[in-house]
């Protein structure tokens, strides 16, 4: 499984029904760049966008700034609009902070939380700690993200929390970074932290063993 069919699990307030005409571009391009039609880099045409929808640009120009605004697209007025370079920046600060809203979003809620819940959660981040692939790294975080948002009771947390997840996906994607063994076993014994973390219910140590995790990833 590659990272691009993991689908989240969207709150039945956030859905709508029919959804506007930028959510339906939204979601078209997003998909179209998760799946890798689009890699890091490549220039967008919002014309192309327009008549496979079959709708006018500014729906696609809509959806064009919302993907600008979580930092997913680069776009210079009358010159090009792209897929945001991994590559060229810093994907460990997109999967940092990804690590920090996580980890804010569980100190809150794990209190709460049943210990079976509780157990589900660190069997997740097991998963991370335990992948032997980059793809299969890469689902196992975003799983745990998704799940981590599953947590959130504010709507706007939750959109929040979403957004980072997906830049974060894009980051780990394209970003072409590859870890040595040392790095490997740094990253299974901070999934293992939290984990523990997690199983004791301890707020304030998952917190801050989940931001360490993020901080290993990339």
């Amino acid at each position: 499984m590659t990272i691009a069919n993991v689908e989240f699990r969207a709150r039945p307030w956030i859905q709508r029904s029919p959804a506007p005409l930028p959510e339906l571009a939204y979601e078209h391009i997003l998909s179209a760049i998760l799946r890798g039609d689009y890699v890091s880099g490549d220039k967008l045409d919002t014309a192309r966008f327009a008549q496979e929808l079959h709708m006018s640009l500014n729906p696609i120009r809509e959806a064009i700034i919302r993907l600008r605004d979580i930092g997913l697209v680069e776009v210079t007025p009358a010159r090009y609009t792209k897929v945001a370079d991994f590559t060229a920046s810093d994907p460990h600060a997109a999967v940092s902070y990804a690590g920090v809203l996580a980890g804010t979003a569980l100190r809150t809620a794990l209190p709460a939380i049943p210990e079976d819940l509780r157990s589900d959660l660190a069997a997740r981040v097991d998963e991370i700690g335990g992948a032997d692939t980059t793809a299969s790294r890469d689902a196992a975080v975003i799983a745990f993200l998704t799940a981590a948002t599953d947590l959130i009771e504010h709507p706007r947390q939750v959109i929040h929390l979403v957004e980072a997840t997906i830049l974060a996906q894009c980051a780990l994607q394209f970003s072409g970074v590859t870890r040595g063994d040392e790095a490997l076993q740094v990253r299974s014994a901070a999934a293992e932290a939290v984990a523990q973390a997690m199983r004791a219910g301890d707020p304030d140590v998952t917190e801050t063993a989940v931001r360490a995790l993020f901080g290993h990833l990339v």
